[in-house]
């Protein structure tokens, strides 16, 4: 091989070095490009600002602000279910979870189910509207804020012979029997309570939107049954039927009219012994001994 033929081979090598280097940095380019087009694909991501124990309540106005941010995050690393705003978090409380009433002073609130840790994503199961340490909706749910619920029993002419249904409305009334009575100083008879909302006869209420074992049921009309009963009440009205079954009231109950738009405060008399001799629109006369 002569001094032109070698000097041919170097150059054509040089060619292929410096064309080998092109391909390479034209590869990587296209790598580099593509690396940054992947980290280019970001989406919003909630995240802690400090650890939330589990238990904590929010409720509707609360500041989410201080405990919670959005951060820009790979698409790719963003968990299922992931918030994407803290105002979605906030909707929640938009709500009430006061049951089926919304009553005035019931407030919409969300309680974390699990310690969410500080700079960890918050997704979706994270709060409950249930309230803490509940897992569904039981019968409390069927009562409005305010309200409490009171079971009370009848027999069966006490009752109505079974003509209550839960939504009915019906008045309580309540028989003193003293001891040592006689006609003139007998027991009374009167309204104690009016209007008083039934949630269920014999069963627990149903929960709002679904239904529970052991559920509400009713007693047909004329089925001359007794039962149990569970009554909306107000706290004062809890205490009042509670002393009249502790202390040997008779109760009883009877069926407000459904077509009763217009609740009306009507006023009566108390029933005695002797009642029946003076007060009574055809009394009887005490002179024959009656």
């Amino acid at each position: 091989m002569d001094r032109k033929q070698a000097r041919q081979f170097i150059i054509f090598g040089g060619v292929v070095i410096v064309a080998v280097l092109l391909i390479g940095l034209f590869v990587m380019s296209r790598g580099g490009g593509s690396s940054s087009g992947s980290s280019a694909s970001v989406q919003p991501e909630v995240v802690a600002l400090q650890t939330v124990p589990q238990g904590k309540v929010f409720r509707s106005g609360d500041s989410f602000g201080q405990y919670f941010t959005v951060k820009q995050v790979p698409s790719d690393l963003v968990p299922f279910g992931a918030y994407s705003s803290v105002q979605q978090i906030s909707a929640l409380t938009n709500t009430p979870g006061c049951g089926a009433v919304h009553a005035l002073g019931c407030q919409g609130e969300i309680t974390t189910t699990q310690t969410v840790f500080q700079n960890a994503p918050v997704v979706a199961g994270t709060f409950s509207t249930l309230g803490e340490y509940r897992t569904g909706e039981g019968p409390a749910f069927a009562i409005p804020y305010g309200y409490v619920g009171t079971a009370i029993s009848f027999g069966a002419d006490n009752a109505v012979l079974g003509s209550v249904n839960p939504g009915d409305d019906i008045d309580l009334l309540a028989s003193y029997h003293p001891q040592g009575a006689t006609s003139l100083s007998g027991g009374q008879t009167q309204y104690v309570l009016n209007d008083v909302r039934v949630l269920s006869v014999n069963g627990p209420p149903t929960v709002p939107g679904g239904t529970t074992s052991g559920s509400t049921t009713s007693q047909s009309s004329g089925s001359g049954s007794g039962g149990g009963m569970v009554l909306l009440v107000t706290y004062q009205q809890a205490l009042e039927i509670q002393h009249l079954k502790d202390f040997g009231w008779t109760l009883s109950c009877v069926l407000r009219s459904a077509k009763e738009t217009d609740i009306k405060h009507f006023k009566t008399l108390p029933v005695t012994d002797n009642w029946f001799y003076t007060e009574g629109s055809n009394h009887f006369t005490r002179g024959l001994g009656l």
